[in-house]
């Protein structure tokens, strides 16, 4: 139950980050809503496990996962999505990012020799349907008016990233304490931000508002340096297949969210909110009854 309580957290979170985001981006270029994200949450994440960080002793095979997380699976990511949401609309882009789970499966079962099982597959797909459900706001045949951009092109590729992230901590966090990987794959992401975003953006720290502030400080801290730590260490306990399904949970949040800004909520909130909820069971289900009836 563990590793769901820090899946949902961060799901939770990075459903807020969406709301956090637009704040910051109200203010300031998105390259340097990169920094200040991560220059926050490398800076809080190094607080929180200086512990593992003085005792550990950094090798040089050790290097590659770290660049590779923190290149393509946090800076790459975040560069794709935001280039991405310039040329298309947030329907295009949250039903492309709702490909994740099932991209996750597919991927860990090429790549790392994993199989997937046939409640994984069916739950992914009734998750994936009920994001669908909540993108088209209850009329999915309103999805083939979508007109597909090269904005389009840029999403799949973050969404592709997103779905390797599981996958590499698992495969490179073998012989690193998660603490440390989460520490040090944020920080080669911040360095790729402290070297790429002056080159497009003039910064002024100063002049901007204390609402900005408030939420990048939130987002860096909450949303991105104990989310990512909480996500990682549930990889580790759980899998990266199973945590994938997770993510069907983040616009069924990103919704409630708006909701609570003052949005109304519609009965296909209900409707794609029991499905969501309904493939996640679905995945879990097997684990959950292996683990209290068997080994009690």
């Amino acid at each position: 139950m563990r590793a769901s309580f820090y899946l949902i957290f961060s799901t939770l979170m990075w459903g807020l980050n969406f709301h956090l985001l637009k704040i910051m981006l109200s203010s300031v270029h998105f390259l340097e809503a990169g920094f200040w994200r991560y220059f926050l949450g490398t800076l809080a994440l190094g607080l929180l496990g200086h512990r593992s960080l003085n005792s550990f002793k950094w090798e040089i095979p050790q290097l590659k996962g770290i660049a590779i997380v923190g290149v393509l699976g946090l800076f790459s990511f975040n560069l794709f999505l935001f280039m991405g949401m310039q040329y298309t609309n947030p329907i295009n882009a949250s039903l492309i990012m709702s490909l994740n789970p099932l991209a996750t499966l597919l991927l860990a079962y090429f790549f790392s020799n994993s199989v997937i099982k046939y409640y994984q597959l069916l739950g992914g797909v009734i998750g994936i349907f009920g994001v669908i459900f909540l993108i088209s706001k209850g009329d999915v045949f309103h999805l083939q008016a979508l007109q597909f951009s090269k904005g389009d092109t840029y999403i799949f590729t973050a969404m592709l990233l997103s779905s390797c992230y599981p996958i590499w901590i698992k495969k490179y966090v073998s012989n690193i304490s998660s603490p440390v990987f989460t520490f040090a794959t944020h920080l080669i992401c911040f360095i790729a931000f402290m070297i790429v975003s002056p080159l497009f953006s003039h910064f002024q720290p100063f002049n901007y508002s204390i609402r900005f502030w408030q939420a990048t400080l939130l987002f860096g801290i909450f949303g991105t340096a104990i989310t990512y730590d909480k996500w990682n260490k549930a990889v580790l306990i759980i899998g990266a297949e199973n945590a994938a399904v997770y993510m069907n949970l983040i616009p069924l949040f990103t919704t409630l969210f708006a909701v609570v800004l003052g949005a109304e909520i519609y009965t296909y909130h209900y409707i794609s909110g029991g499905l969501i909820s309904t493939g996640l069971l679905i995945t879990q289900l097997p684990m959950l009854i292996q683990r209290y009836f068997f080994n009690h």
